[in-house]
């Protein structure tokens, strides 16, 4: 295994420590796997499905474009060589269709749509583990690492007697799973489970830990934790699992987990669940102050005090006030904003108590507030959440909106929701219970799709009494990209005082052009807003974030940075970094576009060595519904031999060089 390949995620340690990190990987170097379909097999271990009511699922299979179809067959012929799948006679039947991957602009992720067999699998519970019980074994640790189990639920052997209620079907065949398969609202619990009993099995606990197909190692010195991930990855290639290379870190001095970045004797939240407030927009009309009140309207038994601190917004609502936004209405605003951030209005998040999930969608955005009742039976607020919508989505349907409202809410808290049971209050009729016809290719049935891994119950919220997240979905905070691990893995690659620095000492620009905000300056288009660095400071950017996201190529680059920064000559600057990467020309061939040679067609040498093909269109009339003319012309004999069709479809040319093809035959 090439050395080359780790540098990357060990460039932070000395080099003693880059070394044995090396032989450690060159030692269980056969645990990684090759592909996604290299997954091995575990061992000892079963995967059962049980049903609430004897009853088949059977749906016929989703329509879909040519090159979808070609795609779902590819990926059937690679499951079937990998004894992944097999030939079913089952009489359930699950359409599939395909979603995009994060890392692919192309639908290259094959989905079986599991939502009728969901709605009759008897639910498992598992305990997941807790953030709090994880800051008690993590004290004084220094190091960690980061596994990720490669396509996590294949790797389990479902029990032959359940493998026929997981049939599926495509345009081509039956076929049912012979693994644990992704969608099965039971996968995630199954995995949790057989996965923790193998660290406990071999006594890795107090050191390790695994949320699903994540595992968490920590260590309180280095040579500790050689011995810890030995332990680990000698256990992981016993029991026949394999490792996702790509998605490993190793002997950092953080990790990200369960939505937390975890440091030495500190564990802070990944996302800022109070930004959907605490960035709450300025009002600006009266429209604005009063869609802010209905949300401080709801919490206002908690505020003391609250009637005297609002008096300046609520005169502004009066018939006779003008709308002018004083000092005192700002100090107004500002005090209350913090009030509903703090105690006792903001409750701790308890796993133990019920969680409730209000959401909304506008024309500007999505919003939801995740709530849970306190001892006198009180709902109380745990975390906010906006986002404003793309002029993509803005377009869309209520319907669709309201459903993405539901799939970006849970997206932003699923490590909370994981493994557990829910309810989210929505003010659309049409969602409750899930009542959606299937989709296929629409962007709807992928959210539907999405949600189904999770186990929850929609329930109708009228609009009246849902002004919270109606509020927010109306004033959305985040930006579109904003819920995105990618997006956040970018932005930080920097931190906040590097860019005050850098933009205190070395930026000689005229600031009063741009927008200060956050305490650093931003530079904005007619689309968006980016942050403005010194070239420098762009170059050690561009460095990172190659690096970072193992050398990748210049296209990739310039859109994993530009939507967020810019600085002087920062795109020559990336392909130039790109192209002079040592890495990356010892590693990758780039060939460059090649010109052809001119030339001319022949002569021809006999009849039919080289033949040109048009269509004349245009003809036809009320007495003929042939509208076209198909000419193959020989170059050597000057024949031209005809096709009339009513269309311009591959068979008529397939028909005309069948027809020239026995003539030629005739020929010779």
């Amino acid at each position: 295994m090439d050395s080359n390949r780790f540098e990357i995620f060990v460039n932070h340690l000395d080099l003693y420590q880059q070394s044995e990190i090396n032989k450690l990987l060159e030692k269980y170097k056969s645990v990684f796997a090759k592909d996604k379909y290299d997954i091995g097999t575990v061992r000892d271990y079963e995967a059962h499905i049980d049903l609430m009511v004897d009853k088949y699922c059977y749906k016929r299979p989703y329509r879909c474009t040519p090159e979808d179809r070609r795609e779902i067959e590819n990926q059937i012929l690679k499951l079937l060589k990998n004894n992944l799948i097999e030939d079913s006679y089952s009489p359930f039947a699950a359409p599939v269709t395909l979603a995009y991957k994060k890392e692919d602009e192309r639908k290259t992720r094959l989905c079986i749509d599991f939502r009728e067999l969901n709605k009759i699998v008897v639910p498992q519970s598992q305990p997941f583990p807790l953030i709090e019980d994880l800051m008690i074994k993590t004290v004084n640790c220094k190091y960690f690492t980061s596994l990720d189990i490669n396509s996590a639920f294949w790797s389990i052997p479902l029990k032959i007697t359940d493998r026929y209620k997981t049939a599926f079907v495509t345009q081509e065949g039956h076929f049912q799973w012979t693994c644990l398969p992704f969608g099965l609202k039971t996968a995630p619990a199954i995995f949790q489970r057989i996965l923790g009993n193998i660290i406990r099995k071999y006594e890795l606990s107090n050191f390790a830990v695994n949320f699903i197909d994540d595992i968490l190692i920590f260590s309180k010195t280095f040579q500790e934790h050689l011995v810890h991930l030995s332990r680990l990855m000698e256990a992981i290639l016993t029991e026949g699992f394999r490792l996702k290379f790509s998605k490993c870190s190793f002997a950092n001095n953080h990790a990200k987990y369960l939505g937390h970045i975890i440091e030495n004797n500190s564990i802070r939240p990944l996302k800022d669940y109070l930004t959907a407030v605490r960035n709450f927009p300025v009002p600006k009309t009266k429209k604005n102050i009063r869609q802010f009140l209905g949300k401080v309207n709801f919490h206002h038994k908690f505020i003391p005090h609250s009637a005297i601190i609002l008096d300046p917004l609520h005169n502004l609502l009066r018939k006779d006030v003008k709308f002018i936004w004083s000092t005192e209405c700002q100090e107004s605003f500002e005090k209350i904003k913090t009030l509903l951030c703090s105690e006792p209005i903001l409750n701790i998040y308890d796993p133990d108590l019920p969680i409730k999930i209000y959401t909304d969608a506008s024309i500007k955005g999505v919003g939801a507030v995740l709530k849970q009742e306190d001892k006198n039976g009180d709902n109380r607020p745990v975390a906010y959440f906006s986002k404003k919508l793309n002029e993509v989505q803005k377009k869309k349907k209520a319907i669709y909106l309201e459903c993405l409202a539901i799939k970006e809410a849970v997206k932003y808290w699923q490590h909370w929701l994981m493994g557990k049971e829910f309810m989210v209050y929505s003010d659309h009729k049409p969602l409750e219970n899930m009542n959606i016809k299937s989709r296929t290719d629409e962007e709807l049935g992928d959210l539907t799709y999405y949600l189904s891994q999770y186990n929850f119950k929609i329930k109708y919220n009228p609009g009246k009494l849902n002004r919270e997240a109606d509020c927010l979905s109306r004033n959305p905070v985040l930006e579109p990209y904003d819920n995105n691990d990618d997006f956040l893995k970018v932005v930080n690659i920097i931190n906040l005082e590097d860019i005050k620095n850098d933009q205190n000492i070395n930026l000689d620009i005229e600031k009063e052009k741009l927008i200060f905000e956050n305490e650093i300056y931003h530079k904005k288009n007619s689309k968006s807003k980016k942050i403005i660095l010194s070239e420098e400071l762009s170059k050690t950017l561009i460095k990172d974030v190659h690096d970072t996201y193992c050398h990748i190529g210049r296209t990739q680059m310039i859109s994993k940075i530009t939507p967020f920064y810019t600085a002087k000559n920062i795109i020559a600057n990336i392909k130039k970094f790109c192209d002079e990467c040592e890495i990356c020309i010892k590693n990758k061939s780039r060939r460059k576009s090649k010109y052809g040679l001119m030339s001319h067609l022949g002569p021809p040498t006999r009849p039919f060595e080289i033949i040109s093909i048009d269509t004349i269109g245009g003809f036809g009339g009320s007495r003929s519904t042939k509208k076209y003319l198909h000419l193959l012309v020989d170059h050597f004999t000057r024949y031209a031999y005809i096709l009339t069709s009513r269309n311009q479809s591959s068979s008529d040319f397939i028909k005309l060089i069948k027809n020239v093809r026995a003539i030629i035959l005739i020929w010779y």
